[in-house]
C-alpha cells in the first residue's frame, strides 16, 4: 500500500497556467483589468483597503503552543514575533503589515523575502511587491512550485528566490493559476472601472466648466472674419474678467449675448458611484458605511448601528485576514525558529482581546463563563481557559451554588421533608420549637414589611428609570422610522425586531444588570443587619460577621439574575410597538407607551412589579440570613416554621414540614424552592432547645 501511494505521489504532475484571452471579463471586449492598472489610483479600492490597513495593527502577533490538555500557553519573548516587530532597518511591523494587506487584497498574493545569517536563520524581512514576484516551475508540472523569481526595480533579468526563502500569502486559489491567489476585487473590476470614469469626468467638467460661459454672435446673419472673432473673444476676456465682473457691456452693432450652461443635476453620477462603492465593500467584506461611502451612510444614522456594522468589519473583513496570515506564518516563518527536536505544537495567531470593536462580544464572553461558573456547571479553569488566562491545576474546582443538592441522573429528588412518621426511611422528626425560636421567627414577622417597603421603593425607582431610559432611547429612533399614521397609510413595512434591538443597545442592558444586582445585594445586607439584631433571641450575639455578611451579599448578586432585564424589557418592547402601532399611534404616544411597558415587564404595573420582587426577595433574605447566623455560630441544624403564621396553614405541604428539624443544607433547598407567597421561615436549633 505504501508503495504504490509513494508512486501515486511521484507520478502527481501539477497544471499550468489556464489559457485566458487577453484578461478579457465575460461579454466584452474590453480589457478593464489594464484599463484600471494596480488599482492604488482608485478611491473607491483604497479606502476600504486604507480602513483594513489601520484596522490590522490593533491585534497583536503572538505564538502560543497547545499543550496536550487542549490549553493554550503563550510564548513571551520569542524570536519570531520579535524579528516581524522589527522586520528590517527600514520599517517596522506597521508598515509591513499595511503593504502586505495592500497586495493581498488588489492582487491575492503578499510576499516577503527572508534574509538570513551565516547559521541559516532569518534575520531581516522584505515586503516585495506582488507584480515583482512570481512563482516558477518545471514545464512538465512535476513540482508545484519549485522557486520564485524576483524582478526587482522591473528588471529584466530576475533573481531566483528558493521557495524556503518566500513567505506567500494567498487568498484562496486562482483557478487559472492554482499557485497564485484571486483578488477579492477581481470580480468588481467594472464597477472599479465605472467609477473612475465617472470621476475623470466630473473632474473635466469642473476644469473646464464643460462648456462655454457665454455666446457672443452678431444679429442678422453677418459672418465675422476669423481675426475678428480673435480680437472679440480677446477684449470680452479682459473687459469682463477678474475685477471687472459685473461692468456694463455696449456693442457697437447688432449683437446678441446669450449666456450657455447645462444643469448639473441631469448629470448626477451619484447613483453609478454608489453601485462601486457597495460592491467593491461587499467584495472586502466591509461595511460601505464603515469606511465614510456616501453609499453606506444614507442607511446607517443611529450609533448603535455603526457599532454593530463595526464587529460586521472585523467579522467578515479583518479576521479572516489575520487567519490567514497567521496559517501562513506558521507554515512558512515559523519553523526556521523551532530549535532541533523541540515538541511541535507551536503555532502563530492574533490576539484580539485590545480590539476596540470587539469589546463587546468580549464582554458577553466573560458574562457567559461567570455565569457558567457561579452555576457550578463549568469549572474556574475552563472558564479561564475560554477567555485566554492561563490554567493550573488549582483552577481546576467547581463553585457550587450553595442551595445545589447532588442528585444521581435518573433518580427522583431527594424529598427535604416528609410528613411525620418516624418509621419511615428517610423522615424528620418533628420537635416543639422552643420559646427562643418562636421569638426569633416572630421578629423576623415584624420586620419584614418594613424591609419589604424599603425594597419596594428601591426597586419602583430603578424599574422607573429604566421605563424613561426606554422612552428616551426609544424617541430618535422613532422619528427617524417615523412609524406616525401618515407612514402606515403608505403601507410602509418596519423592521420591528431591528428596531427593538436598537433600542436595548440604547439602554445598555450589561450595564443594567450590574446595577441591578448592587440594588439586590444592598437589599441583603441591610436584611442581614436587621435578622442579626434579632439573633440574640436564640442565644446568637447580637451583630454581623464580615463571612456572614459577604456570603448573604452574594447570595442577593446571584439571585438578581433570576430578574432577566433583557428578555423582559424585550418582551415589553415589542408589546409596546404592537400595540401602538394598533391604536395608530405617533412617535411621541409610542415613547411614552414603550416607557410604561418596559418600567412593568411581566407584570400590570411597575407598583406591582416591584411589590412581587420585593416580598419575594425579602423572605429568602431573612432565611439566608438566618441559615449563615446558624452557621457561623455553630449551629449545624434549623427548625422549620412553615403555615403557622401565614394564612395558608392548611396547605398538606407545609403542615408536613412544619416544625421538623432540617441540616443547613436542606434548609439551602427548602429556601431555593420556595414559591413568591411562601411563608418559610427558619430558626438556628441547638440541642439545649428542646422541651
Amino acid at each position: 500500500m505504501a508503495n504504490w501511494l509513494t508512486k501515486a505521489l511521484s507520478a502527481m504532475r501539477h497544471p499550468g497556467t489556464m489559457p485566458f484571452v487577453a484578461g478579457y471579463l465575460k461579454r466584452t471586449r474590453i480589457d478593464y483589468a489594464k484599463e484600471v492598472g494596480d488599482k492604488i489610483d482608485a478611491s473607491v479600492v483604497m479606502a476600504p483597503v486604507q480602513w483594513v490597513q489601520r484596522a490590522i495593527p490593533e491585534a497583536r502577533l503572538r505564538v502560543v503552543k497547545r499543550k496536550q490538555d487542549g490549553s493554550v500557553e503563550e510564548q513571551a519573548s520569542h524570536r519570531m514575533t520579535a524579528l516581524v516587530r522589527q522586520p528590517n532597518p527600514h520599517f517596522g511591523d506597521v508598515h509591513l503589515w499595511a503593504a502586505t494587506t495592500l497586495s493581498y487584497l488588489t492582487d491575492g498574493n503578499a510576499y516577503w523575502i527572508k534574509v538570513r545569517n551565516g547559521v541559516g536563520r532569518p534575520v531581516e524581512l522584505w515586503w516585495v511587491p506582488h507584480w515583482a514576484m512570481e512563482p516558477k516551475w518545471p514545464a512538465d508540472g512535476s513540482v508545484f512550485i519549485s522557486h520564485y523569481e524576483y524582478r526587482p526595480g522591473g528588471g529584466i533579468v530576475p533573481v531566483r528566490i528558493e521557495i524556503e526563502d518566500v513567505v506567500h500569502f494567498r487568498h484562496g486559489v486562482d483557478p487559472r493559476n492554482p499557485r497564485k491567489g484571486l483578488s477579492p476585487l477581481h470580480n468588481v473590476i467594472r464597477e472599479i472601472f465605472m467609477d473612475l470614469e465617472a470621476s475623470n469626468f466630473t473632474a473635466a467638467l469642473l476644469r473646464n466648466k464643460g462648456v462655454p460661459g457665454v455666446v457672443i454672435s452678431p444679429d442678422g446673419g453677418a459672418q465675422p472674419a476669423p481675426e475678428d472673432v480673435e480680437s472679440v473673444k480677446a477684449w470680452f476676456r479682459q473687459a469682463f474678467g477678474g475685477d471687472n465682473r459685473g461692468a456694463p457691456l455696449v456693442m457697437g452693432g447688432a449683437t446678441k449675448v446669450q449666456e450657455y450652461g447645462f444643469n448639473p443635476q441631469q448629470m448626477d453620477l451619484s447613483a453609478v458611484r454608489d453601485v462601486a462603492e457597495e460592491r467593491v465593500c461587499a467584495a472586502l467584506g466591509i461595511p460601505a458605511a464603515i469606511v465614510g461611502f456616501g453609499a453606506g451612510l444614507q442607511t446607517a444614522k443611529v450609533g448603535a448601528t455603526m457599532t454593530e456594522m463595526r464587529k460586521l468589519a472585523w467579522a467578515n473583513g479583518v479576521l479572516p485576514i489575520l487567519k490567514v496570515f497567521a496559517d501562513e506564518i506558521s507554515r512558512s516563518l515559523l519553523p526556521d525558529f523551532a530549535p532541533p527536536g523541540r515538541a511541535a505544537g507551536e503555532e502563530a495567531e492574533f490576539d484580539v482581546s485590545d480590539v476596540q470593536a470587539l469589546q463587546d462580544e468580549l464582554d458577553k464572553l466573560f458574562t457567559r463563563v461567570d455565569t457558567g461558573v457561579r452555576g457550578g456547571w463549568l469549572m474556574v479553569a475552563e472558564a479561564r481557559e475560554a477567555t485566554g488566562f492561563d490554567v493550573d491545576d488549582s483552577h481546576r474546582i467547581y463553585l457550587r451554588p450553595f442551595s445545589a443538592i447532588e442528585v444521581p441522573a435518573g433518580a427522583p429528588a431527594r424529598p427535604v421533608a416528609v410528613p411525620d412518621d418516624p418509621g419511615k426511611t428517610g423522615a424528620k422528626a418533628r420537635r416543639r420549637p422552643s420559646q427562643a425560636q418562636r421569638g426569633y421567627v416572630r421578629a423576623l414577622v415584624r420586620m419584614e414589611d418594613s424591609l419589604r417597603a424599603a425594597a419596594e421603593k428601591r426597586l419602583t425607582s430603578f424599574f422607573t428609570a429604566l421605563g424613561k431610559s426606554a422612552k428616551k432611547a426609544a424617541r430618535p429612533l422613532l422619528d427617524a422610522e417615523d412609524l406616525g399614521q401618515a407612514a402606515r397609510s403608505q403601507g410602509e413595512v418596519k423592521a420591528d425586531e431591528l428596531l427593538v434591538e436598537r433600542i436595548l443597545a440604547g439602554l445598555d442592558i450589561e450595564a443594567l444588570k450590574g446595577s441591578f444586582s448592587q440594588l439586590y445585594e444592598a437589599h441583603y445586607l441591610q436584611v442581614a443587619k436587621e435578622v442579626a439584631k434579632a439573633g440574640e433571641l436564640v442565644g446568637i450575639t447580637t451583630g454581623l460577621p464580615d463571612p456572614v455578611a459577604r456570603a448573604v451579599a452574594q447570595a442577593g448578586g446571584r439571585r438578581s439574575g433570576l430578574v432577566d432585564l433583557g428578555k423582559q424589557s424585550r418582551r415589553a418592547l415589542f408589546d409596546a410597538i404592537a400595540e401602538g402601532r394598533a391604536e395608530g399611534e405617533g412617535a411621541v404616544q409610542l415613547a411614552q407607551r414603550i416607557a410604561g411597558h418596559v418600567e412593568a415587564g411581566p407584570w400590570a404595573s411597575v407598583e406591582q412589579r416591584a411589590l412581587t420582587i420585593a416580598r419575594t426577595e425579602t423572605k429568602f433574605a431573612q432565611n439566608v440570613s438566618t441559615i449563615e447566623m446558624a452557621r457561623s455560630a455553630g449551629a449545624g441544624q434549623l427548625t422549620v416554621f412553615d403555615g403557622r403564621l401565614g394564612p395558608d396553614r392548611s396547605d398538606p405541604d407545609h403542615i408536613a414540614r412544619d416544625g421538623i428539624v432540617v441540616t443547613a443544607a436542606e434548609a439551602e433547598a427548602m429556601a431555593a424552592e420556595e414559591h413568591p407567597n411562601g411563608t418559610l421561615s427558619f430558626a438556628p436549633y441547638f440541642q439545649e432547645d428542646e422541651e
